[in-house]
This record gives C-alpha cells, structure tokens and sequence, in this order.
C-alpha cells in the first residue's frame, strides 16, 4: 500500500546569504501524496488497525491528518471516519469524502473533535487513530523517519531542526530518533502567537494549558491551535534537552515566511506549514555556522 516517498531536501541560498549562515534547507513534507507530513503517519494506523482486527479506523482532525488517514484507510479497503471541528475553514473534508471517508463535523475546536471521536471508537470498537496513547506512540515512531532521511540527505553534520508545533508529537518524534542515533541536533519549534499550549508551556517552564475560550483560530494559524498539547511533555523535553529554541509567530509572520517561500524557492507551502522558518530567523545568530540547519516545511 504504502507509495510514499522520502521527501526532497532543498538547498536554501537566498536564506544563506540574509541569515549569514552556510547551510540552510527545506526539508520539503509537501511532496508527500496527501500533501503534508501527516502520511508518514497514516500508513501506521491503518496498519495497526488491521492487525487489532479494527471495523475501522477514526481521528478528530483540522484537515491533514484527515485526509492522509482517508487515503491510507482506501488504500486497505477499511471504513474511515473523521471529526472535524465545526468552525474550523480549511478541514479538506471534500477530499476526505471524495477519498471514501465519513465526515462528521462536530465540536467548536480540534480537542472537542478528538473527543467525540474517542467516544466515537469505543462505542463502535474502531481503532483510535488520534495522537493520544496507542496511535500518539506509533505517530511518534513513524515521525522519526525525517531524522533518517536527513542524516542520509544532508552534505554536512545537522546542527538544527525547525518545526511547526500544534501538538508536538512530530517534535517528540524527531527527538526520539535523534537520540536513537546519538546525535546532538537542536531542535527549534514555533506555535501560533497566544494560541498554541507547547510554547505557553516552554514559556512557563511547565506544563500548561490554554484557556480554550479565549483562542483565536483563523484561517492561517488553524494547524498550530490548540488548548493542550498531547504530547507537551515529550515536546519540551526535546526543545530544552537539545539545547533547542522556541518562538511564536503571529499570523503575518506566518504569511510571510509561506510568501517568502514561493518567491525565493518556488515553493508553496501553506503559512502553518512554514512557520519553522519564523525561528530559524529568530534564533539565527545563534547557530553553528559549520552545520546544517533545515526548516520542515510541513504541508
């Protein structure tokens, strides 16, 4: 079933020259089939899935992880249904549909979709795709394959990482297969400004959770929102244990990084998907200039 690729690595010098550092890249997820880094994890659950002798498979989702499950479940002839938040712009509940899926919108945010689509599991005995338990430690596993790939890709040693964080689970994961390897990458991660519990929690120097009340979603930072952070803990522990760095990013600079993208790579990358490239800016004059420094651009 599985078709996917490793996803390319890209020379960034226009980056190079403005941040005065020698070794820039994009670690493009884009080039993933469903768009997004979320099939790297897809694939895995449905797998699982079946193994556990699952009916189906289910996921609250803000649209990524949605549509990459969508296909994956196809792909192996198993039903799929997806809960999305109601309010939520960007879901890709169309492709989601179009790819077999059921869709069933429900809840004002992506934790109240991830709940009714726990209750959703047990009361039919699906299997629970969603970044908590089980699924969270597979997630985490198949995440690390973007470690693999970079040490294979990269002309030079990694000196950072820079991530796009909303639950954190994809940093957990880079970190857990950098320590595989016992290598010393810092890792960087960037939320939505005031929006996002990992960075309100690296912020606090404990963990935290928003008021989800008072959240802001909007069409450019709905892939970095959420009140509390599944996988917070292992999150930080990878940002503070790699001497890493963390920042926000306020939905211009997320636009920015996304328009800068286009123009000086000729890469499209959805604004949430470039925010890594917010705090390699941020923290550049404080790399390592003999190493390599990748933005992931998620999706």
């Amino acid at each position: 079933m599985e078709d996917r690729r490793e996803t390319p690595l890209i020379r960034l010098p226009c980056l190079e020259e403005r941040l005065r550092l020698p070794h820039v890249y994009a670690k493009c997820e884009m080039g993933n089939p469903t768009g997004t880094h979320k099939d790297r994890i897809a694939g895995g659950l449905v797998l699982a899935a079946i193994r556990d002798g699952a009916a189906g498979v289910t996921a609250g989702s803000c649209g990524n992880l949605g549509v990459a499950l969508s296909r994956a479940s196809r792909a192996r002839g198993l039903p799929c249904t997806v809960f999305v938040p109601i309010r939520y712009h960007h879901t890709r509940s169309e492709e989601m549909t179009g790819l077999g899926a059921v869709v069933i919108a429900q809840g004002d945010n992506y934790e109240a979709a991830v709940r009714a689509s726990r209750s959703f599991a047990r009361k039919r005995r699906l299997f629970d795709a969603n970044p908590v338990g089980r699924g969270g430690r597979i997630a985490i596993l198949a995440y690390g394959a973007i470690v693999d790939e970079l040490m294979a890709q990269c002309p030079v040693p990694l000196g950072s990482i820079w991530l796009p964080v909303g639950n954190g689970t994809c940093a957990a994961g880079v970190h857990a297969r950098l320590r595989h390897h016992g290598v010393e990458v810092r890792i960087g991660v960037v939320g939505s400004a005031g929006n996002t519990a990992l960075t309100a929690s690296l912020a606090s120097g404990r963990l935290v959770e928003l008021d989800a009340a008072r959240l802001l979603e909007t069409e450019v930072n709905e892939p970095l929102v959420n009140w509390s952070s599944f996988h917070a803990r292992e999150a930080m522990d990878a940002v503070l244990g790699t001497g890493g760095h963390f920042c926000d990013a306020t939905d211009e600079q997320l636009v920015l990084a996304s328009d800068g993208m286009f123009r000086h790579a000729g890469l499209r990358v959805s604004p949430a998907g470039a925010a890594g490239l917010v705090g390699l800016r941020a923290f550049a004059s404080q790399l390592d200039r003999a190493s390599a420094h990748v933005v992931v651009l998620t999706g």
